[in-house]
């Protein structure tokens, strides 16, 4: 079974709850207006209130049906399990549109009905037309992982590494936000990440999650002393970086 997608949201909890009610009066006084309707199924769905926001979806398709709102009905149905319904839904916006989206949802619903292997198909789709989909490369990474195919996960593992880092290096070192403590299970891994990791802060060696990150690999590695070393360079830029803080002063 899936986990549930994370909320985002530019309100909080409770001014996302007002959002809703407020589309609620709305809506009474527009019942037609499907663009309004679809706000507040987002709304529901991100407060996880998923069976009403289905219903909302629903009668926006039925009015627009729209790639978009297809797309939008498949993830709601997805978060709440009805992982036949969603791989329909967005068969729907595959016909419509051929987004790297649709297929990588489709890809999640046919894994959580254990069909590994049609899921593989649509996460291939996905990279097809996008080759820097890095959730998608990921996804596979595991879906390859639980088929037994070992070595091909590896392989995409380190097609994820390498398409991060290369990212980075044309971007501001902010930019730097993936978390890669996903990655330090393997050993194999782990030296790549360690060696891309130490080519990241020598382009941006005023970045103290590049030495965060540093450490992490090298705790997990077993170099303790150097991996203490990359904490302490990142308390150093960055003295309030408590998380850092933590892994410095750990016995």
């Amino acid at each position: 079974m899936i986990a549930p997608e994370t909320k985002s949201s530019y309100y909080s909890d409770g001014l996302l709850e007002e959002a809703v009610q407020e589309n609620r009066k709305k809506l009474e006084q527009e019942p037609d207006n499907h663009m309004l309707r679809c706000s507040l199924a987002n709304g529901l769905a991100q407060l996880g209130q998923f069976g009403e926001a289905i219903k909302h979806y629903k009668k926006c398709i039925e009015t627009s049906p729209s790639a978009e709102y297809w797309n939008n009905y498949g993830k709601v149905l997805l978060n709440a399990g009805q992982y036949q319904d969603a791989i329909e839904a967005f068969a729907q916006v595959i016909s419509k549109h051929n987004w790297p989206d649709a297929h990588f949802y489709k890809a999640l619903a046919y894994r959580s009905l254990n069909q590994l292997d049609k899921a593989d198909e649509q996460l291939l789709e996905a990279i097809k037309i996008n080759p820097k989909y890095r959730e998608a490369l990921n996804e596979r990474a595991h879906i390859l992982e639980a088929l037994g195919r070992i070595e091909e996960s590896l392989i995409e593992y380190k097609k994820i590494i390498a398409l991060f880092f290369a990212e980075y290096q044309a971007n501001e070192a902010e930019m730097y936000s993936y978390e890669t403590a996903v990655l330090l299970d393997n050993d194999e891994l782990v030296e790549e990440l360690i060696r891309q990791l130490r080519r990241y802060i020598q382009k941006f060696p005023g970045f103290a999650d590049g030495y965060y990150k540093l450490g992490q690999a090298l705790e997990a590695k077993g170099l303790k002393n150097e991996a203490m070393m990359a904490f302490r360079r990142a308390l150093e830029i960055n003295p309030s970086y408590e998380t850092a803080r933590k892994c410095f002063w750990k016995k």
